[in-house]
């Protein structure tokens, strides 16, 4: 059914007039779909249009089953009515969809309707089974994030599983396209005791062949299978174009590293120091949460290899789990004295703490000093040694670097790691805690105590007793940016409203962003109306129908009507009201049961570039003016179109080989573009303090999100105590938050930099708007990447679309 006629598309342009470079670039190199019938990738109306109507549709195929067929004329006018008003408010960036649905909905390879679940941005599984690690390996295949819980109590409810077995990776020999089978293939040859999985071309083969593997492992009929046989022989090569998605193959190998990783974890050979396996029967050993880790992390990154897709995983668990909780300790290197000391100091906690030290650790802690010399490099483990030999070689000036890199355990990167914590720690573990992430970054740490609370009062219990606080804990989690309280085997789909759009000058256009949030409650509970190809999700999601109605722009929009304190909370709380009890009416319009969570803050990075770099989420701008960077590789061909432009400044990422500009752009592979950039904030992030920043997080909390409100709190040296204690003050309001180090941006090419009014009038008048024909002229192929850029999530890890 088309509900948006020509005569009312006709109206608008291929972009909106106003949409600036750096919303048209956004969107260009994220949501824009190649288009082979026209050689050249969609333009914003042409996405919008597309999004618009895979939406509205969700709810015109509900009605058609439901309805009598009189009914159903009149429910057409109402949702062309509903078209259109979604359709204006996209076109003009006043509010989004999720960026999946963005992407995926409504494409002309059909990817909405084959795998419903790529447009979900939210997953979360407790893993208890083995078939939750195929569940996992699925959804990210399909580009949804995954949040997944790994405890004690958890693997010890998953199965036995072998560890004395061997492989053979055949060797890779391609068939034609016609003989690659689609499903993966299992063949047993009971009497040498060996199995072979021929691997399928499709992403529910590869699933497969996990399934198979774990079978193999896991189920008694299969003991006497000693050796398996990997056939990748109908896995398309590296390079070949995803029709149904976009984007490239990353060919066999990635396959091939995950299940040759997965092999060594269950033999315990990740790291040299690891506990032993738990036997529980002969050539069988029960995992432990750090296995579950580690599998989980190399089905990441086998899926995020291939340089189309990016993994997004978070993973909670046990607070007195200290395997799991080093387990990406001092993976980057510990590098300069400061490192060091921190790492005696984390040393000197544990043992006060009663924390048993890793037999890693002391290891990792030897300094070791590098001096270059004629020869080549020599490295020493004695400062003092390191010295006398550089005098000896006649090196001026030399200084001792003290360094240590012996833990490059690189898959664990794939995932966010966070302390699950089901009671308030104490103030001196919590202590610890800080010291280990403002040494490493990781791991985080939830509040699932108030995550359950939150939960059970939408139920309707608002005084829960232990026993409901704990049922509820054992079976919720996060999606991997935390602003999402998931039960197991449930997703959610994200919605946003710009409210910088409803700011004319100076005065909040209050009743259009109302209208804006009950919409946005609207396109969300559509969402909720598909069919999940995995039905155990399926069963649960039709349960809770969960929301996640999210606001950018916030800052700004609060600054340029200069908000008090009193009257921001008073407008979170109206948009909060609105969205909840639209969300209840529709739901009782369309017959189904309530949404159990509605309201949430993401992170939105992109879409908040895409809006026109508005002040993303909660957070503020960085400054009233300032220069906002973003990363693009070389040979895409928007940065070659980029070049073309007049009055763009580019440059190549620092570092990159050569003496003189013109040489270094040549040897470019990434390139580095400039936006100015004019905000509402009347302020610089710099001048912003902790308890400013927990402030806007608290009352977010309290009168509007049902949720979490994803933020991420910037600290400065000083800074770090006073988190603690504020943390540890309001622990019974607190869920979650990321905490970054502030680096003052002052390094090159930082992606955020200050400046002048004047400067940024000089660059916006200097830069030439994108001329969408010069993208023509290079466009060969579905190039564009297939998530949002790193900046959704200031740990780089969480982004997807």
């Amino acid at each position: 059914m088309t509900f948006l006629s020509k005569q009312f598309l006709s109206k608008y342009p291929d972009f909106p007039r106003d949409m600036e470079p750096i919303a048209q670039f956004t969107y260009l190199r994220t949501y824009s779909r190649y288009l082979p019938e026209y050689g050249r990738r969609e333009v914003w109306k042409e996405t919008v249009h597309r999004a618009t109507e895979y939406n509205v549709n969700l709810a015109y195929r509900y009605f058609a089953k439901t309805l009598s067929p009189a009914q159903l004329v009149e429910k057409k006018r109402e949702l062309t009515q509903e078209a259109e008003l979604m359709f204006d408010n996209l076109f003009n960036r006043r509010q989004f969809c999720s960026g999946r649905t963005l992407w995926v909905g409504n494409a002309s390879t059909g990817v909405a309707d084959k795998y419903p679940l790529a447009n979900f941005n939210c997953s979360f599984t407790n893993i208890e089974d083995w078939e939750d690690l195929c569940d996992l390996f699925y959804l990210l295949l399909v580009g949804t994030g995954v949040g997944f819980k790994t405890t004690k109590k958890l693997s010890q409810k998953m199965s036995p599983i072998r560890n004395q077995f061997g492989t053979t990776h055949e060797v890779y020999q391609p068939v034609l396209k016609s003989d690659r089978l689609e499903h993966s293939r299992l063949e047993i040859n009971a009497e040498q005791g060996q199995a072979r999985i021929t691997i399928g071309d499709s992403k529910e083969g590869w699933v497969e062949s996990l399934r198979y593997f774990f079978q193999l492992l896991t189920e008694p009929k299969y003991t006497h299978i000693q050796h398996i046989s990997f056939n990748y022989d109908s896995v398309r090569p590296k390079g070949e174009r995803l029709k149904t998605f976009g984007g490239t193959a990353s060919g066999h190998e990635p396959l091939q590293e995950m299940f040759q990783g997965i092999e060594k974890v269950l033999k315990n050979e990740v790291e040299k120091d690891m506990l032993s396996l738990e036997e529980v029967e002969e050539g069988y050993v029960r995992v432990r949460p750090i296995h579950v880790l580690d599998i989980a992390n190399r089905i990441g990154y086998n899926v995020v290899v291939g340089g189309v897709r990016r993994t997004a995983e978070i993973c909670l668990f046990d607070h007195d789990d200290y395997e799991t909780l080093f387990a990406k300790y001092g993976i980057n290197g510990l590098w300069g004295e400061e490192a060091f000391t921190r790492h005696e100091q984390i040393k000197q906690k544990m043992s006060r703490l009663g924390i048993p030290i890793p037999k890693w650790w002391d290891q990792l802690g030897v300094k070791h000093y590098d001096v270059p010399y004629v020869d080549g490099i020599k490295t020493f483990t004695d400062k003092a040694e390191a010295k006398q030999f550089a005098e000896k070689q006649g090196i001026e000036n030399y200084i001792p670097f003290p360094y240590n890199n012996s833990r490059p355990l690189h898959h664990r990167r794939m995932s966010n790691n966070s302390i699950a914590f089901r009671h308030q720690p104490s103030k001196e573990y919590l202590e610890f805690v800080f010291l280990v992430m403002h040494s490493e970054g990781e791991p985080g740490f939830v509040n699932l105590s108030e995550m359950a609370r939150r939960r059970l009062i939408q139920h309707g219990i608002t005084e829960p007793t232990q026993t409901q606080l704990e049922e509820t804990m054992d079976e919720i989690g996060m999606n991997p940016c935390a602003e999402i309280i998931l039960k197991s085997k449930n997703v959610c789909n994200l919605t946003t409203v710009n409210v910088k759009a409803f700011v004319h000058e100076g005065k909040l256009k209050i009743d259009e962003l109302i209208e804006a949030q009950k919409l946005s409650a609207r396109i969300g509970y559509r969402m909720t109306l598909v069919d999940l190809e995995l039905p155990h999700w399926d069963v649960v999601q039709k349960e809770e129908r969960l929301l996640g109605t999210s606001l950018t722009g916030w800052k700004d929009a609060m600054e340029e009507i200069a908000a008090d304190s009193e009257t921001e909370r008073q407008i979170l709380q109206t948009l909060g009201r609105v969205a909840r009890e639209e969300a209840d009416r529709y739901a009782k319009e369309l017959g189904l049961n309530r949404s159990l969570l509605v309201t949430s803050v993401k992170p939105e990075g992109t879409l908040s570039l895409v809006a026109g770099a508005v002040s993303s989420g909660l957070h503020m701008s960085h400054s009233p003016y300032y220069i906002r960077r973003i990363r693009i590789t070389a040979e895409d061909p928007l940065a070659k179109a980029c070049l073309e432009h007049k009055g763009w400044v580019i440059n190549p990422e620092f570092g990159t080989p050569g003496t003189t500009y013109e040489e270094q752009m040549r040897n470019a592979r990434t390139l580095v573009i400039d936006f100015p950039v004019k905000s509402g904030a009347k302020r610089t992030k710099d001048s912003v303090n902790v308890q400013d920043q927990f402030n806007t997080y608290f009352m977010f909390q309290d009168a509007y999100t049902e949720h979490n409100s994803s933020n991420t709190i910037t600290l400065k040296p000083h800074e770090w105590d006073e988190a603690c204690h504020i943390v540890y003050q309001n622990w019974p309001q607190f869920i979650g938050v990321s905490f970054l180090s502030y680096d003052g941006g002052s390094y090159p090419l930082a992606p955020y930099e200050a400046c002048t009014a004047e400067k940024y009038e000089k660059m916006a008048s200097e830069m030439e708007l994108f001329d969408f024909t010069k993208l023509l002229k290079y466009e060969m192929a579905e190039d564009t990447e297939l998530d949002e850029t790193m900046e959704d999530c200031a740990t780089g890890v969480c982004p997807i679309r």
